[in-house]
């Protein structure tokens, strides 16, 4: 297990810790590597830590310098070794530290004394370990800063350069079974074991790998820098991901704009994602947004692909790079109609559309497959195609303007059958420049043909349910909405215990945004008056800062009509909740807002995450429901969008039963104020619910904040 130290806060304002780029390449393209710590036992048993490096190196045929670092010993395995690092004649470009976790502070020092700058730590032991673990980390981190060596771990598996035959690794997925073959692949894991993992199930399926690179602890060299260094190596299309938190929030964005730029992708496994979600907090707001799921919000707002399952980073990862927006709109030719029901059902639900096809696809069909009567999509031209005339089919598909990508569900298939059907698909596929999806549910007998067809670049699924799950996540959790009428349960007040009411409101609408007209009153009389003077009809709820929970307390009165009946609301609740000093209570006079969505909205301060807001439907409902989706900010209106249409509840922004859209505009410049309101007031978190938002605006009517 990898411990990862999340940094210190940083101030919105301040500028990022550059990406280092620089420095990554000195460990993944050394000229010369010293290794510390390698058992001299000739037992394979023994061959782990700085051991399984040395062998790794060997088998890889790496041709750069290896100088061995042993106490005692003047060779191991046929190279000479040195008692020290400080007796070497030149600076190795890596030391590969694999010494008990005591014995690493010593090491540190011999390369601090020779000028050794780049330290690549494979022993555990630290962090992982409790307390006196981080204590001992933090003094070794401590130390290497002050003497500029970088450091890659502790607790690292190690690196893997797979085209120069860099495996400075210890994993034993280099060495037991088939070599890793050469791909365009890098893969980043926190934790080495699940990214070796990663790696055997991909060189089992035959997909080659570019790096592997296992970040330990990452007290110091981060998964952004090696992300930036990804981005300007030309033999890396894809950056394949598995994380358990980003520490820095302002410096991974920074790393993935890089990699995008530079018209790459990043597949992204989130570990711990709903166990961060549950975590205590201080306020109401803490309880809907978890760590994790601010780590999830801004790999989405990033455009990051993220899956559900680690096989797809290399699945996934095996596919043509198409660009950063995969189409929703696709055809589908199968010859098996049972095959072509699995895959339909499974791309619909993931959001896949099927459109019509044009009349010139309809006539070119007409013209071979005359017995037709229609010529749906998706289309089954059946078992009397195959094998001469498929191709054509796919093709005149592939052709049609509407159809942006083809799915291809195959059958076991006859034989001579699938090594036409491979040729078709990868024909038509280099012709049209259009992404090819292909099921093909299987046995043994096809795995050649699968990796023939991954090998083209094509995106293999190898059961239906494979198919949604990889189909989600190339398109995204975003949905196509139309409007509906499905019921909704009325929604109704919450708060968290925090500075409500009118304060709260007060430092709003200082910032500009849009509350409802209020008055805040002591006693029955004051009270009615300040309501004559608003208008009616009115909301009176307490006003007192240290009550929040005012709907179930009782101390809210909605829908006043006249002055009468806001001196009976005020009698009541002052009854129900009588002050034990006796004083006279305080109360906030509201005018009553009709009409439109009662949302929530808030903004919090996820340290070094960054800012994020959150958005979702309002009232008491929204601890149960917990339909929320979170961005980073200041957000963008296509980001927000996107959240929005991530909500189970994403009907009501567009319009329910025949009302107006949401004005999303507005909603986009409170979360944004709230945001700017957070920063230069130095608050944790404000929460607004709810606002009133319909088609042309929308109102605050309740809020809090937490300092």
């Amino acid at each position: 297990m990898t411990v990862e130290q999340t940094t210190l806060p940083t101030h919105p304002d301040e500028a990022i810790t550059p990406l280092r780029a620089d420095v990554v390449r000195f460990f993944l393209e050394p000229q010369s590597v010293a290794v510390v710590g390698v058992s001299t036992s000739s037992g394979q048993a023994y061959k782990a830590g700085g051991r399984a490096v040395l062998d790794h190196l060997g088998v890889y045929g790496y041709e750069g310098a290896v100088t061995v670092i042993h106490p005692t010993a003047t060779t191991v395995e046929g190279r000479p070794a040195l008692p020290s690092l400080r007796a070497l004649d030149s600076v190795p470009d890596v030391v590969v530290i694999a010494v008990p976790a005591a014995a690493v502070r010593g090491v540190l020092e011999d390369c601090a004394a020779v000028g050794a700058r780049q330290a690549l730590i494979l022993t555990a032991g630290f962090a992982d370990m409790g307390e006196a673990g981080h204590e001992l980390e933090r003094s070794l981190l401590s130390f290497a800063r002050a003497n500029g060596i970088n450091v890659v771990g502790p607790n690292s598996t190690g690196l893997v350069n797979v085209r120069t035959g860099l495996a400075m690794s210890m994993t034993s997925v280099l060495t037991e079974g088939a070599p890793i073959p050469v791909g365009r692949i890098a893969v980043i894991a926190q934790s080495g074991a699940i990214g070796s993992t990663i790696v055997e199930r991909a060189r089992d399926a035959g997909v080659g790998i570019s790096h592997i690179v296992s970040t330990g602890n990452q007290r110091d060299m981060d998964i952004p820098d090696f992300i930036s260094y990804f981005a300007g190596l030309p033999e890396v299309d894809t950056v394949a991901l598995y994380m358990e938190s980003i520490r820095d929030g302002r410096r991974f964005a920074a790393a993935v704009e890089e990699l995008h730029s530079a018209g790459k992708r990043l597949i992204t496994y989130l570990g711990g994602r709903s166990a961060a979600g549950e975590r205590a907090a201080a306020s109401h707001t803490g309880k809907i947004i978890g760590r994790g799921a601010l780590e999830l919000g801004l790999l989405r707002a990033l455009g990051v692909t993220v899956v559900d399952d680690p096989d797809d980073l290399w699945v996934l990862g095996a596919m043509r790079n198409h660009g950063r927006e995969f189409p929703r709109q696709w055809g589908m030719v199968a010859y098996s109609g049972g095959m072509a029901v699995l895959a339909t059902e499974q791309l619909s639900a993931a959001g896949v559309e099927f459109p019509k096809l044009g009349p010139e696809t309809v006539d070119r069909l007409a013209a071979v497959l005359p017995s037709f009567a229609t010529f749906p999509n998706p289309l089954d031209v059946g078992p009397g195609s195959m094998p001469v005339d498929f191709g054509g089919y796919l093709a005149a598909v592939a052709d049609d303007p509407a159809v942006r990508a083809l799915c291809v569900p195959l059958p076991m298939g006859a034989r001579g059958w699938n090594g036409q059907s491979v040729k078709d698909i990868l024909d038509v596929g280099s012709r049209t420049g259009k992404p090819f999806v292909v099921l093909w549910y299987g046995g043994t007998a096809v795995k050649e043909h699968i990796r023939e067809l991954r090998a083209g670049g094509v995106l293999v699924a190898e059961g239906p349910t494979d198919l949604g799950r990889v189909v989600r996540a190339l398109l995204g959790p975003e949905r196509v909405i139309e409007a509906s009428s499905h019921e909704v349960p009325a929604p109704s007040s919450t708060t968290a215990s925090a500075v409500g009411g009118a304060p709260a409101l007060q430092l709003l609408a200082d910032q500009g945004l849009d509350i409802a007209p209020m008055t805040v009153s002591v006693g029955v009389e004051p009270t009615a008056d300040a309501a004559d003077a608003l208008g009616y009809p009115v909301v009176v709820k307490s006003a007192d800062d240290d009550i929040t929970h005012r709907t179930e307390l009782g101390l809210v009165a909605v829908n006043l009509s006249g002055r009468e009946a806001v001196t009976a609301a005020v009698t009541r609740m002052t009854q129900a909740q009588p002050r034990p000093d006796g004083s006279a209570a305080s109360w906030l006079v509201q005018k009553m807002i009709r009409g439109g969505v009662e949302l929530v909205l808030t903004v919090r301060d996820a340290d070094s995450l960054g800012v994020f807001g959150s958005v979702g439907v309002g009232g008491a409902a929204v601890e149960v429901l917990r339909d929320i989706e979170q961005v980073p900010l200041p957000c963008d209106l296509p980001t927000l969008r996107k959240a929005l249409a991530r909500l189970a509840m994403a009907e009501l922004f567009v319009g329910f039963r025949g009302s107006d859209p949401l004005d999303e505009d507005w909603i986009l410049a409170t979360l944004n104020g709230m945001g700017e309101l957070l920063r230069s007031q130095g608050l944790a978190e404000i929460e607004v619910n709810p606002a009133i938002v319909g088609a042309d605006g929308g109102t605050i009517i309740d809020a809090l904040y937490v300092r």
